[in-house]
């Protein structure tokens, strides 16, 4: 986890973007899916306003809660995904950052289908993943390419990270473009604003419809 959080680790420059592509303000609830030692949390924390942090990682999990012990406005639960129960919780604003890729397709599109149901109409969601310009199942016909434009994005790092992005690829689940899209659909999500940063990585902002989910009580 260590390995991870000094390679991929969330940068000032990285909260600033995402926040501001969320509007972050003190009056949302914020929910962040992968949350690993914190670093989005904290930030959020220091804009006032209710988070919640999910990650499968009790050593992540442990380095977070150290990070925001003492503010009372933030929770950070060990739980897989899939396992989560919003219960009542109802989010204005959500954030995913290189961690929804663990699930395939299939497992995407339930998940969002299950915690659609405790987002408000209007609500943010910023998935920032493995994204490819191109369906998943094209992936060994674009990887000479893919490779190639990996080693430029990553530059003088992409040796250091190698060896993670072709496991990512191949042995993960970053996906399409439309199949995000496609997943966040299930759970009344559509399409705010996409943020492509190369072939294979982006943001995709996505507006909760006003009229499919939202079913735990509070609108």
């Amino acid at each position: 986890m260590e390995h991870y959080n000094t390679l991929y680790g969330l940068s000032d420059a990285d909260f600033a973007a995402a926040a501001e592509l969320l509007a972050l303000g003190p009056e949302d609830f914020l929910v962040d899916f992968g949350c690993g030692n914190g670093a989005f949390l904290e930030g959020a924390a220091r804009l006032g306003l209710k988070a919640l942090g999910l990650d499968i990682s009790s050593h992540q999990v442990l380095q977070a809660v150290e990070k925001l012990r003492g503010n009372p406005k933030v929770e950070v639960l060990e739980s897989a995904f899939l396992d989560f129960d919003p219960g009542q919780r109802m989010f204005t604003k959500g954030f995913s950052r290189k961690a929804l890729h663990h699930l395939d397709n299939g497992q995407k599109a339930v998940f969002f289908e299950k915690i659609g149901r405790a987002f408000k109409p209007g609500a943010l969601f910023l998935l920032e993943d493995g994204m490819f310009t191109f369906p998943r199942a094209e992936l060994e016909s674009h990887w000479t390419e893919l490779m190639a434009e990996a080693e430029k994005y990553y530059g003088a790092a992409w040796q250091a990270k190698k060896t993670d992005v072709q496991g990512c690829f191949r042995d993960e689940f970053p996906a399409g473009e439309k199949e995000w899209l496609s997943a966040m659909a299930a759970g009344g999500f559509k399409l705010h604003k996409l943020v492509k940063k190369c072939s294979f990585y982006g943001s995709i902002l996505a507006i909760k419809n006003q009229n499919k989910g939202s079913t735990n009580g509070n609108t």
